[in-house]
């Protein structure tokens, strides 16, 4: 008689280091976890970032970050293009520094908070300049992750909030950002959705954004939201800006939703004077220049001239008062005159 022991699934398996388990399952990532468990699957095959890629639907960038992971905690070493197994006195280096540090914190944490390394620099009324501390290394940014909840769920919601998992010099970032620059979690996790959802996702502009926030003190949830609603007006502005002047539609510069949100929110201008705003722009330079219609504008406005009609008539009369006062310079409301004279006569780019 014949017997098999019918084990299913259990049939095909492969080996995992305990260590993964026991010291890695909080620190790592889901990506991070994929990618390891990909390769030991798959061991003694040839592959490439690629096949990893398509095989976890993960960006080839997000999956060379994961691999970097591994590689700097000692779990595989990297030699051109072969991985191996580390080193075992690798592994028991990096698994003793760790357990070196889990021992000290235990002590550390009844007696205060884990330090920081960044020195917050003294508050001035001047504006910073993007001059930056260095960003934290791994192993901090892994211990903060660890011994702080709020910290580990900021780069848990930076993970969802862009539908990816963010290397970890993106996780530096917000660790510096929150240490250094003083923005509370939940108001750094407002700032991302903002900015994912303005098609603002680069963590340049983030830390650009972060750094403002910042020096105007938006600290808590409710100035948060303020100052989302008005980012988020001044948009819309410039989306209506855009339809009219004719331009094709695209994320608005920070300049462009400046602009729009004074002429159409504070000053209530129509779209009958934007649009002949635009077209004496058109005429008289030959392209759109965004600080040229913002003088002209701004110098309609300030004369008092707040719709077409008021620009026609106003023009009538100057050209009647400059026919029966000869050629000397009169102020002027007529925008083709104050092309003429007006030190605003060259050429801008945006």
């Amino acid at each position: 008689m014949n017997y098999r022991l019918e084990l299913g699934a259990w049939n095909s398996v492969f080996a995992v280091p305990s260590v993964i388990v026991d010291k890695h399952i909080k620190l790592a990532g889901a990506a991070q976890l994929k990618v390891i468990l990909w390769i030991l699957r798959h061991a003694g095959e040839s592959f490439t970032v690629e096949d990893i890629g398509k095989a976890l639907s993960m960006h080839e960038a997000d999956v060379r970050d994961s691999m970097q992971y591994w590689i700097q905690t000692g779990i595989i070493a990297e030699e051109k293009e072969l991985l191996t197994p580390a080193p075992a006195e690798d592994i028991v280096q990096h698994t003793t520094q760790r357990e070196d540090i889990e021992d000290k914190s235990v002590d550390t944490e009844k007696e205060a908070a884990l330090p920081l390394p960044i020195v917050v620099p003294a508050q001035t009324n001047k504006k910073r300049a993007l001059s930056r501390p260095e960003k934290p290394d791994f192993k901090y940014l892994s211990e903060r992750m660890k011994n702080d909840a709020d910290i580990a769920f900021l780069m848990q919601s930076a993970d969802e909030i862009f539908g990816r998992m963010t290397s970890n010099n993106d996780k530096a970032t917000l660790l510096m950002i929150h240490e250094y620059d003083g923005l509370p979690v939940e108001v750094l996790i407002m700032l991302l959705q903002y900015a994912f959802s303005a098609g603002k996702g680069n963590m340049r502009y983030i830390e650009k954004m972060a750094i403002s926030w910042s020096d105007e003190e938006i600290n808590t949830l409710e100035r948060a939201e303020s100052k989302i609603r008005q980012l988020t007006s001044g948009r819309e502005a410039a989306r209506r800006v855009q339809r009219i002047f004719g331009l094709d539609e695209h994320s608005p510069t920070e300049k462009e939703s400046e602009a729009a949100d004074l002429w159409i929110n504070r000053w209530k201008l129509s779209d009958e004077m934007l649009r002949a705003a635009y077209e004496t722009c058109i005429d008289t330079k030959g392209k759109y220049i965004l600080r040229y219609i913002s003088s002209i504008l701004d110098n309609w406005y300030h004369s008092g001239i707040k719709d077409v009609a008021q620009l026609k008539k106003n023009n009538t009369v100057r050209k009647s008062q400059k026919g029966k006062q000869g050629s000397g310079y009169q102020p002027t409301y007529n925008i083709n005159e104050y092309e003429s004279t007006s030190v605003l006569d060259e050429e801008w780019d945006e």
